[in-house]
């Protein structure tokens, strides 16, 4: 059986300015325990948890791990030799991975896990929003982005039910309880974790089983991967939705909005014996967001929310930091910053943009992981096709080693050749020069990748 953390322990969590540590820093606060970290960078993320009144030391050091000290919760990020972690094994201090100190937690709840290679961060927020109608019965959520409804990656809420972004990179997601399990698509990342697509699709179908034959597993049809899992999955309740005809729930009529970004859209399917056909608006733009949506609505029908209800929630849903985020509007052209990091995720994004936007389309993309790609190497050079300039920053290494192997100059001439469009390889500082010399009234400017571009676009729309 498994331990329980009780009311008043301290916890000290290594690398505690992640966005999914921090948020369950932030969860083991509101249950009334003494929280305190350590991380390497200091961010906004670890301010903000410092302004909340957890302690923060700046860097590992093994004189952070005293005595007192009940539990050592660690980063997936975390070697086994970090100090931290060395000297809390070494005093005899409980020590738990933030995947064991999350499925404590969430032992205690009715959960709703999100997971999939694109999109569980925003399917998550919309079901989180879906679901928190009702100020005095809310669930409680942890998503891994600032959700712009509570503007905050963690909603700490009063109802027995909990809804969580399940991280499969480091197979966080495998053992997570859950009632209710959502699949989005499975994608080819995180291959250093997993060694090859077929132990990634192993894990899925894992996690997809986790759930059990009494509760619910929704899955996105249209992926080509989850298709060839429908019939090994042992849930009795496996809805599935897409565009594809044969879906439980199928979505149709996708028509964009005229004077305004987002979609109208139609849904068909049946639940519980009841036939449902229906119109909805959602005021995101992507229309991957459409998909999300229909997740988060087959999860409020589950959840007995009248359609009406359901419809509202959709169309006032505000969306999450970093996922088509509007910076500003400078002298006609407008500036965006997106999370976007894998070619398929780029692709969607682009594609999305292109919809909306009136003139022409500058990319600022910031690559992440020398892995990352190198593997992809070839999809990433076909991404870019249709836009007017793609500036390419030097690759955030997230933690890898430099790759003096890598070639900067092979990769631009191979994205020019293969998706046919100018680009220029840029340090930050260069950022500003070339958006002045090339953007135009009409034109969109995005920043997009996972590393610290979020912090350069920032600083650069300040300066312009």
């Amino acid at each position: 059986m498994m331990v329980k953390t009780s009311k008043r322990e301290l916890i000290h969590f290594i690398g505690i300015g992640g966005i999914g540590v921090s948020a369950i820093a932030r969860l083991c606060m509101s249950k009334g325990n003494i929280v305190q970290g350590s991380d390497q960078i200091l961010g906004v993320s670890t301010n903000e948890l410092k302004e909340i009144g957890i302690k923060i030391f700046h860097g590992h050091d093994e004189i952070n791990i005293s005595k007192d000290i009940d539990v050592v919760v660690y980063s997936s990020a975390i070697n086994q030799n970090n100090v931290e972690l060395v000297q809390a094994k070494k005093l005899g201090i409980r020590v738990l991975s933030r995947a064991e100190m999350l499925t404590i937690i969430m032992s205690e709840k009715e959960c709703i896990c999100v997971a999939g290679t694109h999109g569980k961060t925003t399917c998550t927020s919309m079901i989180s929003w879906l679901l928190s109608y009702d100020k005095f019965n809310m669930p409680t959520s942890l998503i891994g982005g600032i959700d712009y409804g509570f503007m905050s990656n963690l909603q700490t809420g009063s109802a027995d039910l909990m809804i969580v972004e399940a991280d499969e990179s480091d197979k966080t997601f495998l053992s997570l309880p859950s009632k209710i399990s959502i699949i989005t698509n499975i994608d080819d990342d995180h291959l250093e974790n997993f060694g090859s697509m077929q132990s990634l699709t192993e894990d899925f179908l894992k996690f997809a089983n986790n759930v059990g034959q009494d509760g619910y597993l929704i899955v996105c049809k249209n992926d080509p991967l989850i298709s060839s899992l429908l019939g090994k999955f042992l849930c009795q309740n496996t809805i599935s939705y897409g565009e594809d005809i044969e879906s439980n729930f199928c979505i149709n009529n996708i028509i964009p909005k005229k004077k305004s970004i987002g979609y109208y859209f139609n849904l068909k399917g049946a639940f519980q014996g009841r036939e449902y056909n229906l119109n909805f608006e959602i005021d995101r733009p992507g229309r991957y967001n459409i998909y999300n949506a229909t997740a988060a609505i087959i999860v409020g029908l589950i959840r007995g929310l009248s359609v009406d209800l359901i419809k509202e929630r959709v169309k006032s849903y505000k969306g999450v930091y970093r996922r088509f985020s509007f910076i500003t509007e400078i002298n006609g052209v407008t500036y965006f910053d997106d999370y976007a990091h894998h070619p398929t995720e780029l692709a969607h994004l682009l594609s999305s943009a292109k919809e909306i936007c009136s003139e022409n389309l500058i990319c600022i993309f910031q690559p992440h992981r020398y892995s990352r790609v190198t593997h992809l190497y070839e999809r990433f050079c076909e991404v870019f096709k249709g836009i007017k300039l793609l500036l390419l920053l030097p690759i955030y290494s997230a933690g890898e080693k430099a790759s003096d192997d890598f070639n900067y100059d092979n990769f631009v001439r191979d994205i020019k050749s293969k998706s046919n469009v100018d680009v220029l390889f840029v340090y930050p500082d260069e950022i500003k020069d070339k958006i002045s010399k090339n953007a135009n009234n009409g034109d969109m400017v995005i920043f997009t990748g996972a590393g610290d571009i979020n912090l350069i676009s920032k600083r650069l729309c300040q300066e312009l």
